[in-house]
């Protein structure tokens, strides 16, 4: 199985995170809820940013 990490620091546990795209995961906008850190994204320029949620350590969640 391929496991790939898309935001690799723990600045942003506990926290939405909107990244350019999958192929390029640099954060682009992030906060409490999705919809802050989408509109940090859209402040930017980003107009169709992906969005994650970055668990607190040993957390797991299922989507």
């Amino acid at each position: 199985m391929v496991t790939k990490v898309l935001v690799k620091t723990d600045k942003f546990k506990g926290r939405y995170v909107a990244l350019k795209s999958f192929k390029d995961n640099t954060v682009v906008g992030s906060g409490k809820g999705p919809k802050t850190a989408l509109k940090e994204a859209e402040r930017k320029g980003f107009k169709d940013p992906v969005l994650v949620y970055v668990p607190e350590k040993e957390f797991v969640h299922i989507y």
